[in-house]
């Protein structure tokens, strides 16, 4: 168990950022029904703003600092690239974000370079020793800021005036602009939190691993913690990432060795199995249409 401890905590930690960037995903798809296939260079993006601003500022002030940053940035890319489509054909809006991500990943690569960056300075250290078994630093801050994030964010849309009218603009759009509803002002508000909690994501994977192009494939695995956990359901995607998490850590325990690369396609294995017993995801909501 002492052996075994540390992969659960790692996968956990991994777990909880995957929640964290699913959740700006499945924030922006609830609100406009787009798939955001920019979310890993959002990702990208906001781990070059924290590497930027760590230049002048102690890596702590950098990451709060990149934050806002972020936010603007995803009002503008609202502002610029989705909303003169919104009402158009499904497959332009998605051809629209998939040329929006290749936009920003060589704008990214001419701004900063291809090269791998390292952030300067270090978040504090927090790691402890539990008995047997020691947490590292890492594992603590990702659930410490991802974990209750991503809880205020569920109670937020379940439970304030702003999470109602995310709701009430998801599910009638026209109907939200006829009574009063600022559904233009919204929507950018929520595509800047998406960016923020993809910043925030970038951020951590950044203090661990660095700063470089290859950041993007990891926010690849998106895709499947979304859709496990059900496309329109935000808690969903936190319950999805930690599964995922969990997962691919045992697997790298006990499978990787005598399977090679199993665990870089064991997501969407798992994704697979479950979407042919739940077809909407594990929390998603099951939508039922009459023709």
């Amino acid at each position: 168990m002492s052996d075994l401890l540390p992969y659960l905590i790692g996968g956990l930690a991994n777990g909880a950022l995957y929640g964290l960037l699913a959740l700006g995903f499945v924030l922006v798809y609830r609100a406009t029904s787009v798939v955001n296939f920019a979310i890993g260079e959002f990702l990208l993006v906001g781990a070059y703003l924290t590497y930027t601003f760590a230049l002048f500022l102690p890596l702590p002030l950098a990451m709060l600092a990149a934050l806002p940053a972020a936010f603007l940035f995803g009002i503008i890319v609202e502002r610029g690239f989705v909303r003169p489509l919104l009402g158009r054909n499904v497959v332009a809006v998605i051809m629209a974000t998939i040329g929006l991500a290749s936009t920003l990943d060589g704008g990214v690569q001419l701004v900063w370079g291809p090269d791998l960056k390292y952030l300067p300075g270090n978040l504090p250290h927090l790691g402890f020793q539990a008995g047997e078994v020691f947490v590292s630093s890492r594992a603590v801050w990702n659930l410490l800021l991802a974990l209750p994030l991503g809880l205020g964010l569920l109670w937020l849309l379940r439970r304030s005036r702003y999470g109602i009218l995310v709701r009430a603009i998801s599910e009638r759009e026209v109907a939200a602009l006829a009574l009063g509803i600022p559904t233009a002002r919204i929507l950018a508000g929520v595509w800047g939190v998406s960016a923020l909690l993809a910043t925030l994501a970038g951020a951590l994977l950044a203090v661990a691993s660095g700063v470089g192009p290859n950041l993007v494939f990891l926010g690849l695995k998106v895709f499947p913690v979304a859709i496990l956990g059900g496309l329109d359901s935000v808690g969903g995607a936190l319950l999805a990432g930690f599964i995922l998490g969990i997962l691919e850590a045992l697997s790298q325990r006990y499978l990787e060795t005598v399977l090679p690369g199993f665990t870089e396609a064991l997501p969407f294995l798992v994704v697979l199995l479950v979407l042919l017993v739940r077809p909407y995801g594990l929390l998603g909501e099951r939508q039922i249409e009459r023709v």
